[in-house]
């Protein structure tokens, strides 16, 4: 079987917030920051009854599967300040591993904040000096193991750490960043910040005067400042917080190379005691509103996890499924609906949904999952109806480790389309809730030879395998036809990745 992945690059992971000195020392008693964490156990069924599944832990699943390999004890902290060792202590270190490329750095921000470490001056370090940490390790990583770039591994604040020094220190260092990072993965990040349902405004304002523990970092004020070149934040014609936005890279690093996962279970998430998933609402992962976490432009995949804890994203093997086949596949799927015709939907009283699901052969888990009862479906206005797209999911596929051995990747993409009314005379109407205007599940084969793809698909309200051959497009079934047009079609790009 032939070894088809994407290259295999120092991996750095970037912790999340921790809210108290309490949480900061349990933070830093864990020589992995809490990326060694896994589970035991998953939600399934509409009753959210637990099943028993073992997740070794993200850290475990690199090692087992990738000969990843962690280097511990390269941070230093003199007096509250952080520093790197130099490199000629980093590459002893380093000369033991088998490959330095498969290394896994723990970005140890938390420990200048501890008191445990005997520090004369324990300090809480702000984004915008945590991010110019980060530059720091990613240079004697890059020079330790002789890698041109890294990849950057981050949960929730952590993402944010990341884009400040995407966004502003490189770019203030005469550097870009995409000379550094080759890939960007987010668990979690409230790349819009994290907003309150509940009196948002004056929580907001209350955060930004309050300032406890870092916790405005959330609020959009001061992520414009923390993602702002300091050049352009001192030009007044240039600093206009007015026209920030949060969820944007502006340029500064390809959205190609960024992959944002959104949890969607709100109500599991334990922290607080539910008290986080009141403020932010149902439509979130607990803590983050599942509008507010992805960077636009990014890969995106939903997953019913919560933001942290047993059910968390991090701890889960749908976040791992989805991590390494960002990372190392070798195969990009851009699935997207094409030539619905808007004059069968066009009605003013009357919204869309779409739901999809998206699973590989071989896996125990789905991928992807953006459904109604998770409060995460896609919305189609009209205006969408108008563009020839809609896109619905970006899949990576890994071709040597099919589960039939011979490369060839089998998945599932399972789609239901909705039409709700917007008047409220349900007592007078045909519709019947949740009942789908159209739904299916198609199957399909993609291999690749020689740097060509070969593929075959199967709806499975027609066909029992994968058995039409088809190039780029996959034309909807009968019933499909007759609800969303006669063109209409699943437009598959499939291309090498990377």
């Amino acid at each position: 079987m032939q070894n088809s992945h994407s290259q295999q690059l120092p991996i750095i992971y970037v912790c999340g917030y921790a809210s108290t000195q309490q949480d900061v020392e349990s933070r830093v008693s864990d020589p992995f920051y809490g990326f060694n964490t896994g589970s035991a156990h998953i939600r399934v069924g509409d009753q959210g009854i637990p099943k028993k599944f073992f997740f070794e832990s993200p850290l475990i699943r690199l090692m087992t599967d990738y000969e990843y390999r962690p280097i511990l004890d390269y941070q230093q902290f003199i007096d509250g300040e952080f520093e790197n060792r130099d490199a000629q202590y980093l590459s002893e270190r380093v000369k033991k591993l088998k490959d330095p490329l498969k290394s896994i750095w723990i970005y140890r921000f938390y420990d200048v904040t501890s008191e445990s470490f005997g520090s004369s001056n324990p300090v809480r370090l702000e984004i915008e000096q945590i991010a110019d940490g980060l530059k720091k390790l990613i240079t004697h990583v890059k020079q330790a193991t002789k890698a041109n770039k890294v990849y950057l591994v981050a949960y929730s604040m952590g993402g944010l750490i990341c884009r400040s020094l995407i966004q502003k220190v490189y770019p203030e260092n005469n550097e870009k960043a995409e000379d550094h990072v080759d890939k960007f993965f987010t668990y979690g990040t409230p790349h819009g910040g994290i907003n309150s349902q509940i009196a948002g405004a004056f929580v907001e304002q209350l955060t930004n005067f309050l300032e406890w523990n870092n916790i405005d970092d959330f609020n959009p004020q001061r992520m414009f400042k923390y993602f702002t070149p300091a050049k352009q934040l001192n030009n007044p014609a240039q600093s206009n917080s007015d026209e920030f936005k949060p969820q944007s890279l502006e340029g500064t690093f390809p959205v190609d190379r960024v992959f944002s996962l959104i949890g969607t279970n709100a109500k599991d998430y334990e922290l607080g005691l539910g008290i986080s998933q009141r403020l932010v609402g149902l439509q979130s992962d607990g803590l983050v509103q599942i509008d507010k976490a992805y960077v636009k432009g990014s890969h995106r995949a939903y997953i019913y996890r919560t933001h942290g804890g047993r059910y968390g994203m991090v701890n889960s093997e749908s976040g791992f499924e989805n991590l390494q086949r960002f990372l190392f596949g070798n195969i990009k799927a851009k699935i997207s609906l094409i030539n619905v015709d808007k004059e069968l939907l066009n009605r003013e009283d009357t919204f869309y949904q779409m739901e999809v699901r998206f699973s590989i052969r071989g896996l125990p888990v789905a991928i992807h999952e953006q459904i109604i009862e998770h409060n995460s479906p896609i919305n189609i206005e009209m205006e969408d109806l108008q563009k020839k797209h809609i896109p619905l999911f970006t899949a990576f596929f890994m071709s040597d480790r099919s589960a039939t051995g011979d490369d060839t990747c089998r998945y599932l993409l399972h789609m239901c389309f909705h039409s709700f009314s917007k008047r409220q005379d349900w007592l007078f109407n045909e519709h019947i809730e949740n009942m789908p205007i159209w739904s299916d599940r198609l199957l399909v084969d993609t291999k690749m030879i020689d740097g060509k793809q070969t593929a075959s698909y199967g709806w499975r309200s027609v066909d029992s395998e994968p058995k039409h051959k088809f190039t780029n497009e996959i034309p909807l079934p009968g019933n499909g036809k007759k609800e969303l047009g006669q063109q209409a079609a699943i437009h598959l790009d499939i291309s090498q990745w990377k």
